[in-house]
């Protein structure tokens, strides 16, 4: 789970199998630390009784960020996919970058088949500081553990 809080800095890069790419933090490095607030990466054994390392695992991302007319376009191909009922649609490669700052890259994850379990958008008008804001919950789809890579 994200740790880090508000002083690392993330880039996000999906790209689907007709390189159409949505892309947040990559664009503006000023605005980086803006739209990306979070992510979570799990490695989740499903049963979590048993007795000996199982194969039986998720890998589940949740991406957390800032609802902002800078991302409008990107978000909007994030909603599509998330809602898509195309299978040759569903399965994106999804590259993370954690950074300390603009420069400094402290790690790097890439995964090749993942798909959108939920997505949110939240829009605040009630007066208080929370703003606006999107999560997509993300898996990795099933048997491919061993395509997902970090350095």
């Amino acid at each position: 789970m994200n740790e880090g809080g508000s002083s690392m800095i993330y880039s996000v890069k999906i790209t689907a199998e007709n390189d159409e790419i949505i892309e947040f933090g990559k664009k503006d490095v000023a605005a980086e630390k803006d739209i990306i607030t979070g992510i979570d990466i799990v490695l989740n054994t499903i049963d979590d009784n048993v007795r000996q390392k199982s194969n039986a695992m998720l890998a589940q991302l949740v991406m957390t960020g800032k609802i902002t007319k800078e991302i409008n376009d990107d978000l909007i191909k994030l909603f599509k996919w998330s809602q898509s009922a195309v299978e040759d649609s569903w399965y994106r490669k999804l590259e993370i970058e954690v950074k300390s700052s603009p420069e400094d890259v402290m790690r790097t994850y890439i995964f090749e088949n993942v798909f959108v379990v939920d997505y949110k958008e939240i829009y605040r008008t009630d007066g208080t500081s929370d703003p606006s804001k999107f999560s997509v919950f993300l898996t990795q789809k099933e048997n491919n553990l061993n395509t997902i890579d970090t350095y």
